[in-house]
């Protein structure tokens, strides 16, 4: 025997006696000596199960007078019934909810046994589990009379002496199946050849027969794979590991294998037991064949579950707790298995911890999936009520089930109002104990819903000898139980959490917020069961030009921030700029796309509003028709009805579409292959067969994560999806990615004085009186109706809407920047309140009556409009228009994620003056600043001046890094006299014709070489030395040589370089100025590669992905102007550069007192 079998053995018997350490039967070092290979059981087991848990049917298949070869006939016939019950395939009785037939249906539920001349014998479940009430004596007895067996080197086929290293058996039936692999001999993939090679099902093999045993385990020291089906090349062995932070893989274990949690935890005997009796499932196949498969629980779902419920029995009830799993992580299985084992879940006493389980949805979709998967957990008939959207609060089953208790109701979003109006309405409901999945947690329960949600389930406790209980009793003890809710247990799912999710739900842990249990991006994507969608990234600049066509456009005044929204909207919404990118989009959906997954692909398209989606939807499908593409349509998907612009007409996507259904037209008619969408579809969308998105919306945080991720799930061909931006930069991209791809978390907490803060600048703002806000509080909590709150409300709204109405007319900015900050802090304080109260017991009725003022009068303050004439977008023309890709197919996968924590809200945070109002100014200054946002990138232009000649030259020299050296160590002359040097002139030289083939015929002249050597060796020299003298460490980065190689091309633009009538070169001087703002700019480490010309001569210089937009220009005459743009905000700022001061240290100093974002 080798010494790596000696290991293996060493591995395998380790594991063995641990396991026998935790409940199982290790009899004679594991000997398969009662293995009968062609029954595939242990027969002793299996007789000795049958004959002392159901003697009196025992009797009926073996009875006692036989004797000898007649006993051992009767046997072995009711063992090849019990293997014929085994192999049936898997069915759901609809009216016990137990499986029938196969392993599950044995095991759980028994089977039948009939034969000629004697009655048949019902022999109950193969298996009695541990109940959830001790107090079922006979049940615990039972359930410690299972025999759970280990087995080593088993045979499996009758044919062969070959053996499986281990076999787990439940009363004789094997269970599990593992082959082990020691990593310093082979690897877990050895494992899992060996299955896919050498474990093929087949007559001789009864063992490896689908549905035989539950799950086959590959196992390492270091990794654990699992199947529950072999099926030879095509046996599909999924990840069964614990993560090893926030990645694929285990962590170390200090007292062995990296694997040792699955014999030591895993099949232990008490959670082994769990998982037979509650996780394991059989899945039919989706096609509609009797097929299906054994669904073994993945490694994270199981410890997620288990997590919850063991936190509970320790804990007790009333605890919230934040589940983050990573999309592919089987979410909609989690919460059904969840679900079941919360409504079974019994305390110390023997009663159930929760009357009902409320799982939440936010769609119908999932909630169909979750339907689905609950179903196929065993259950009573009965147990699982959805509510449906025709029914709601009518359906007299619902009531029912909520008053008897004991069920799991089901609802979305939509008819969750129905199930909350219900319980409202039912007294017997009030204080009942319950438990709470919200799937899609951001969207579903850290906002007003779970306010609300908790204002109708909580135990509200008051005093029952007290016989006047006023409004503020009430408001106090809700309050209370809210900020408590000792009688609500949450549970909350999502893969994306917001900052808000994670404080509400989270686990505080050395002073972060953070989940309770995590499945991240990064562990799926490596494990396989999502697709990195940022792997095939390319995007598109968009030059826009647009211009003024009106009269006497100095005389408009107009609101600079809403006029700049207002015409990138209109230039964005033009039918020449939706043309061109559709155009892109179909070309590159044929030639890349729409061939892949065997003609299957899909693609969809995100648009940024319902109007852009239908103009898109019209272009494209315009487009398809003109150039005779017959073989593919499109589908646009919007909620509601819009007026279409153009004609006037209202439509809907079911009459732009003419089908009910856009999902299942997607998804069912194949040729149907682009979808538009428009805030829809973007979560939860599950399509498999999408294989690229073409997006033109700008896109954020939490959003951007959601929309692409509609690309990550896999399918068989499906490699790496691809995304074709308009609108985002990569980096941003990655930068949201980062904070979900393997931490997400909230570091430090929320203020909970904000609501003191917000009160203090309310009350002082002298729009309403504390008498007019009990008023309309009162109002409110008797339910006396609208006209009431209306009548209360009216004071407070007329005053407020009177000030701003003359604060206009007076023009009066101050006044009206007060009122505006009332209406800010009036909806933050809303925000605040539903949020803050759900955490904080504030036990103040004040704030709690303010909370209402908040709420309701944050509906009713509207600005009306202001003094400036919005006309002028009848003059606006969009007079060019350039698509430019600047990136194609770039891989901008991660490695890592971002250590930063998700930002909280504030509430309390102030307006700062005249900086949050918007500039007025001039039509051209708002078509300026929109024309600085969209400068075009790559315009086709050949370099021919001399200026620009050697500008590139110059990028060329600089990175030359034994050039730079001689310069900084030698003297001009030495420069000018070294061989060294002028060779890597002449391949600057060189490098630099390349780019300007006019110039090339200068290359055989020595006098223009010579020249040019002594140009480069005093510039060069003088740069550097500089440098050195100022103590200033220039290094210039690869963005700098690569913005003076852009300069110098555009040196070299002729006049007419734009649209062939516009554009005027670009002088000498302002290249000359342009070189002097990439050299102050490095010494300030922030180089943009952005560098694009302006029409008037000019060049600017672009940092697109700055949080407040940067740019830096260089006016025709030579003058510098730094411009900042905030365009949420609306406002600019402009600065002048004298010429005679530090560029450096201007910039340096301007950018700190101007922008403190931008040090």
């Amino acid at each position: 025997m080798s010494d790596a079998q000696l290991v293996e053995q060493e591995f395998e018997r380790n594991l063995c006696t641990e396991l026998s350490e935790r409940g199982w039967l290790y009899e004679n070092d594991g000997k398969p000596t009662d293995w009968d290979v062609g029954l595939a059981m242990v027969p002793a087991d299996v007789l000795h199960w049958l004959a002392t848990q159901y003697p009196d049917e025992y009797e009926k298949a073996v009875p006692a007078d036989l004797v000898g070869g007649q006993k051992t006939d009767a046997e072995r016939k009711l063992f090849q019934h019990t293997v014929k019950e085994l192999g049936k395939t898997t069915r759901m009785d609809a009216t016990s909810g137990h499986p029938v037939g196969g392993l599950l249906g044995v095991l759980r539920k028994g089977f039948t046994y009939a034969q000629v001349g004697r009655p048949a014998a019902k022999f109950g479940p193969m298996m009695v589990f541990p109940p959830a009430n001790p107090n079922l004596t006979e049940v615990v007895e039972a359930a410690e009379a299972v025999r759970l067996r280990i087995l080593r080197q088993v045979r499996f086929d009758t044919a062969t002496t070959e053996t499986i290293d281990v076999v787990l058996t439940a009363n004789g039936l094997p269970v599990v199946t593992m082959e082990l692999k020691t990593d310093n001999t082979q690897t877990v993939n050895h494992a899992i050849r060996q299955y896919k090679d050498d474990r093929r099902p087949g007559k001789n093999r009864p063992l490896l027969a689908p549905g035989r045993a539950l799950v086959h385990f590959a196992v390492s020291n270091d990794l654990v794979y699992m199947t529950t089906k072999l099926e030879g090349e095509d046996t599909v062995f999924l990840p069964f590991n614990q993560g090893n932070e926030g990645h694929e893989g285990n962590p170390p274990s200090g007292t062995g294998s990296s694997t040792n949690y699955l014999w030591r935890e895993i099949l232990a005997r008490p959670t082994f037991m769990r998982i037979l009796k509650d996780f394991a499932l059989f899945e039919p196949s989706k096609s509609g064949k009797t097929d299906g498969r054994l669904v073994f629980p993945r490694f994270h779902q199981l410890r997620a579950v288990e997590r919850v419920v063991g936190d509970i029995e320790a804990s007790g009830p009333g605890k919230r707790y934040l589940i983050w799993h990573s999309a592919g992580s089987g979410k909609t299985k989690t919460i059904a298995w969840l679900s079941h084992r919360l409504i079974r879940h019994m305390g110390a006493d023997s009663k159930s911890t929760f009357d009902s389980v409320i799982v939440v949805t936010d769609r119908n979709v999932l909630d169909e999936n979750i339907r689905h998967d609950m179903n196929l957990v065993q259950s009573s008939k009965g147990l699982v009520v959805t509510v449906g959207e025709k029914s709601g609060a009518k359906s007299p089953q619902l009531k029912k089930a909520l008053v008897e208790g004991d069920h799991i109701i089901t609802c979305t979003l939509q008819t969750f109002p129905e199930v909350m109006k219900l319980i409202e309405d039912t007294k017997e409901l009030r204080g009942r104990r319950w438990a709470v999945v919200a799937d899609e947690a951001h969207s579903s329960q850290s906002g007003s819903a779970a306010k609300k949600l908790k204002e109708l389930l909580v135990d509200v406790e008051l005093d029952p000898d007290d016989e006047d209980i006023s409004a503020d009793d009430l408001l106090l003890a809700k309050d209370s139980a809210i900020a408590a809710s000792s009688n609500i247990t949450f549970v909350a799912l999502t893969a994306t959490p917001k900052a808000k999710t994670l404080r509400l739900f989270g686990t505080e842990r050395d002073g972060r917020w953070e989940a309770f249990d995590t499945y991240t991006m990064a562990q799926a994507i490596e494990e396989g069961f999502i697709l990195d969608v940022l792997t095939n990234y390319s995007t598109y600049d968009m030059f826009l030009r647009v211009k003024n066509t009106l009269e006497d456009e100095t005389e408009i005044r107009v609101n600079t921030g809403e006029a700049v929204t207002n015409i990138v909207r209109f230039a964005r919404l033009h039918p020449t700029a939706i043309a061109q990118k559709v155009r892109v989009v179909i070309e590159h959906f044929r030639r890349n796309v729409m061939d892949m997954l065997g003609d299957e692909a899909r693609a969809m398209v995100v648009t940024s509003s319902r109007i852009e989606a239908l103009r898109w939807s019209r272009k494209m499908n315009a487009y398809l028709d003109e150039q005779g593409y017959t073989d593919m349509k499109t589908l646009v998907a919007f909620s509601g009805s819009l007026t279409d612009e153009d004609t006037g007409e209202s439509v809907t996507e079911v009459s732009l579409n003419n089908r009910s259904d856009v999902a299942r037209a997607f998804r069912d008619e194949g040729e149907n292959r682009v979808l538009i969408v428009a805030n829809k579809f973007q979560t939860g969308f599950d399509e498999p067969r999408l294989m690229a998105m073409y997006v033109d919306k700008k896109l954020s945080g939490v959003a951007t994560v959601q929309t692409l991720s509609r690309l990550n799930r896999t399918y068989p061909g499906k490699t790496a999806p691809m995304v074709v931006d308009f609108r985002n930069s990569p980096a941003s991209i990655q930068k949201d990615f980062k904070l979900y791809y393997s931490d997400a978390h909230v570091e430090g907490d929320v203020d909970p004085n904000a609501l003191y803060t917000l009160t203090e600048r309310l009350d002082t703002a002298d729009l309403y009186t504390h008498d007019e806000m009990d008023a309309l509080a009162d109002a409110f909590l008797a339910d006396t109706g609208g006209e009431a709150i209306a009548k209360a409300l009216a004071p407070i709204k007329n005053r407020w809407n009177s000030q701003m109405r003359q604060a206009v007319l007076s023009k009066d900015k101050a006044k009206r920047e007060e009122l505006e900050q009332f209406r800010t802090d009036v909806i933050s304080y809303r925000n605040a309140w539903q949020f803050l109260s759900q955490i904080v017991d504030y036990q103040d009725t004040d704030l709690a009556r303010r909370a209402i003022l908040a709420t309701l009068l944050a509906r009713n303050l509207h600005t009306d409009g202001d003094d400036y004439d919005e006309s002028y977008l009848e003059g606006v023309q969009l007079s060019g228009v350039k698509l430019v890709p600047s990136a194609i197919g770039e891989d901008h996968s991660l490695g890592e994620g971002s250590t930063d924590g998700i930002k909280l809200p504030t509430f309390d945070g102030e307006h700062k003056g005249s900086g949050a109002t918007p500039l007025r100014g001039p039509l051209n200054d708002a078509i300026d600043k929109v024309n600085e946002m969209f400068r075009a990138k790559g315009v086709d232009v050949s370099p021919e001046s001399v200026s620009g000649f050697i500008t590139t030259f110059w990028g060329f020299l600089d990175a030359n890094e034994e050039a730079v050296a001689m310069a900084k160590n030698n003297t001009v002359a030495q420069l000018k006299a070294s061989e060294g040097f002028s060779g890597a002139v002449g391949l600057a030289v060189l490098k630099t014709v390349n780019e300007a083939q006019e110039i090339q015929s200068y290359m055989t002249d020595p006098a223009f070489l010579e020249a040019i050597t002594d140009i480069a060796a005093d510039a060069i020299h003088t740069h550097y030395r500089r440098a050195r003298d100022a103590e200033v460490g220039v290094d210039l980065t690869e963005d700098a040589r690569t913005a003076r190689k852009v300069l110098g091309a555009l040196a070299s633009l002729k006049d007419g370089w734009l649209d062939g009538d516009a554009g005027q070169a670009i002088s000498i001087r302002v290249i000359d100025r342009g070189v002097e703002v990439i050299d102050a700019m490095t010494r300030l480490g922030n180089v943009t590669k952005s560098v694009f010309p302006t029409e008037e001569g000019g060049v600017r210089f672009y940092w697109p992905d700055a949080e407040n937009q940067l740019s830096i220009e260089v006016e025709p005459s030579g003058a510098l102007y730094i411009h900042t743009a905030d365009v949420a905000a609306g406002t600019f700022q402009d600065a002048a550069v004298p010429e005679d001061a530090d560029l450096t240290d201007r910039l340096a100093t301007w950018l700190v007192e101007e922008d403190g974002d931008h040090e």
